[in-house]
């Protein structure tokens, strides 16, 4: 059975902007009623156009900021009143990385590991475990200026493990970093997750979500709008629609039209890959031998089929009404 970990029980968040004389001349209400459940164990991916209340809720996660109304559960307790207890619960990896240039990897973490009270020995001990893990033992007496972004991300994101935390919150992790080191980051989390280490991720990048997330988490305008594993999420998706790939020869404009007259085909893309026509159709299951055998009463040659799966970004869109995220 499952256990939950954090749940957020309708939570509000609004900004107020005052005058001179303290009177409220304007408010933004950033979370309207948020609910969300993350259980232990998952790689959770949280997602929402920006002004969704996506950076709103994680500063209230991690207690930079506190909640209008609602609560944050942790473990079953609620984090009001208990905010340092439940600060060393919670690793945080912010997406702008600010570390001080002049220090060591090794000083960095012993003034970080100060605040969590733990003694030089402990810090000296956990820390050298953790660079050897994300491949910063080399390089642990290097001035943090003189690392590569991928670097300090890494070393970040050993100042965030450094309490043992049970919920490690990432957001935009992969912001600024090269393909390899995109996968190098997904490594190590991946790793941590087989841990027993529970992840939150707010990402940009879909692809990404899709890759190493369990379960995602779609916010808009300050309200959870739909919670599920990403599979479950696809296969919803895919009994509505699928889409096919055909490369095929002798396929006119003329056709296309025809084609799309027909209420069993959603949509029909086409391009020419200089060797073939590549349509991608999408329709129900059922109708796929519709397609192929009108296509072939038409004379039109067909070389391949294939498949093709829907996307998280496909599903977000659906979901937000068509809003992109943006950076």
């Amino acid at each position: 059975m499952t256990q939950s970990l954090l749940k957020i029980k309708n939570v509000k968040k609004a900004y107020r902007k005052y005058n001179l004389f303290g009177k409220e001349v304007s408010k933004f209400s950033a979370l309207n009623g948020l609910n969300l459940n993350v259980n232990k164990g998952q790689i959770y991916g949280f997602l929402g156009p920006n002004g969704a209340g996506k950076t709103t809720t994680i500063k209230c996660i991690i207690g930079i900021l506190e909640a209008d109304s609602g609560e944050i559960i942790i473990d079953g307790k609620n984090i009001k009143h208990n905010e340092l207890y439940f600060k060393n619960k919670i690793g945080f990896l912010p997406e702008q990385v600010g570390l001080y240039g002049r220090l060591t990897a090794k000083e960095t973490l012993q003034f970080y590991g100060g605040f969590f009270d733990l003694s030089t020995e402990e810090i000296e001990k956990r820390g050298k475990n953790l660079l050897a893990r994300l491949g910063l033992e080399k390089d642990s007496n290097r001035k943090v200026a003189e690392y590569s972004l991928g670097m300090r991300k890494r070393l970040a994101l050993c100042v965030a493990l450094l309490n043992n935390p049970e919920i490690l919150v990432l957001d935009e992790p992969t912001s600024g970093l090269d393909p390899r080191g995109v996968k190098a980051l997904r490594v190590v989390l991946k790793d941590l997750n087989k841990k027993g280490l529970t992840i939150i991720l707010s990402s940009h990048v879909l692809t990404e979500v899709q890759e190493i997330c369990s379960h995602v988490g779609i916010i808009n305008r300050g309200k959870l709008i739909r919670e599920e594993s990403i599979e479950d999420i696809r296969k919803e998706i895919e009994k509505k629609s699928i889409k096919l790939l055909l490369k095929v020869k002798k396929f006119s404009e003329n056709d296309a039209k025809d084609l799309l007259k027909n209420n069993k085909i959603k949509n029909l893309n086409q391009k020419f890959n200089g060797k073939h026509e590549e349509l991608i159709v999408e329709l129900k299951e059922e109708n796929i031998p519709w397609v192929t055998d009108y296509l072939v009463s038409k004379g039109i040659q067909i070389y391949s089929i294939e498949p093709q799966k829907n996307t998280l970004e496909e599903i977000f869109l659906k979901e937000t009404g068509g809003h992109l995220l943006e950076n």
